[in-house]
């Protein structure tokens, strides 16, 4: 009786506490980014499938299956987020690489152009597109990692190696990859260097449910007033600190004059300037999906707290344009005669 009675307490206690947790929102259960849908659409049980083996080999195995429709045969990531098909999303899934011309590409871009127009188009990625051959023998900027000759920090169009934390390709970004839950990391966008990903890049505000394809909503990013570095991703956790990484020359400490006039290149990690000519661009009121900003505190947004950062010109994957900027700069970006088209202009309003 005795035992019956505890057992019926405890069930009572873990019950309340299990209600107390939802009237409170607890996050007892983190589901914002986990995968839905039955297991055959990502696994495989016996890698077998019409008498073909389906299974992916390597450290990214784990009965990973590349889903039919893919555009794949040897990456798990390019396998599920990929399509022969122009769509975009597919059951609920982002499609980042399409082997024709997506109709409407999501807010990283798209790897068909770097597969079918050239290098300059977008990430060389294992899976899709080989090692630059022409124009670069690494990252521009690239981030010293000690003499090895293909980490992430160099080339994400490597296989998975010992070299690369066995993470070649797409998950030399998206390092940390939670698909049966959700880790609380923006995009799983983190490094190798911190356990669980305790450095990695992540957005206050949110992010778009359909990832940008229709423009009624849009991604918050985290950004900060540098300076900033790779090494100071696990303070600022900003998007251009992530991408830093890598692409380490393209930050404020590398600027001819330091934090200020004359620059060397455009600056990110900047705050944008409320006066003058870009007082024009108002992010809060009149966000333009094209110039895209991050800010100092993402769940509380101000003009003043608005951050130009890398993605305000480029796409994170790749775009049609050449070097994978936002719009078409050879054309458009003309002073006084050039195009409304230009998103140079969209900040710098006086120079059209």
């Amino acid at each position: 009786m005795k035992i019956k009675q505890k057992i019926y307490k405890c069930s009572i206690i873990t019950a309340l506490f299990f209600l107390i947790g939802i009237l409170c929102g607890f996050p007892m259960f983190q589901a914002d980014a986990a995968v839905t849908g039955v297991c055959s659409n990502c696994h495989t049980m016996h890698n077998s499938q019409n008498g073909n083996s389906i299974n992916v080999a390597g450290p990214m195995g784990n009965l990973l299956s590349i889903p039919s429709g893919s555009a794949s045969t040897v990456d798990a990531c390019v396998g599920c987020h990929s399509s022969t098909t122009s769509n975009t999303i597919i059951n609920n899934v982002p499609i980042v690489y399409n082997t024709i011309a997506p109709t409407a590409p999501l807010a990283g871009g798209n790897f068909y152009w770097v597969a079918s127009q050239g290098d300059e188009f977008g990430h060389n990625v294992y899976g899709i597109s080989g090692q630059d051959p022409n124009h670069l023998n690494g990252a521009p900027g690239n981030e010293n990692c000690g003499g090895l000759t293909t980490p992430c920090h160099k080339t994400l169009a490597v296989a998975p190696s010992s070299e690369n934390y066995n993470r070649g390709g797409c998950r030399g970004c998206h390092f940390n990859v939670f698909h049966h839950n959700d880790n609380g990391i923006y995009r799983f966008l983190s490094t190798g260097h911190e356990t669980g990903g305790s450095a990695a890049y992540y957005v206050e505000g949110g992010e778009d449910s359909d990832w940008e394809q229709t423009t009624a909503t849009h991604n918050w990013y985290k950004g900060v007033v540098g300076p900033v570095n790779a090494e100071t991703l696990a303070t600022t956790h900003s998007i251009s600190t992530f991408c830093g990484g890598c692409h380490k020359d393209f930050h404020r400490q590398d600027f001819i004059g330091g934090t200020s006039s004359p620059w060397k290149r455009h600056p990110t990690d900047i705050a944008l300037p409320s006066t003058g000519e870009y007082a024009a661009y108002d992010p809060v009121n009149n966000y333009d999906l094209d110039v895209p900003v991050a800010w100092t505190t993402p769940t509380t947004v101000s003009k003043g707290t608005a951050i130009v950062m890398c993605l305000s010109c480029h796409r994170a994957h790749g775009s049609d344009q050449p070097d994978m900027l936002r719009w078409n700069y050879t054309n458009d970006c003309f002073i006084s005669t050039g195009s409304a088209n230009c998103g140079c202009f969209t900040c710098h309003s006086t120079k059209n």
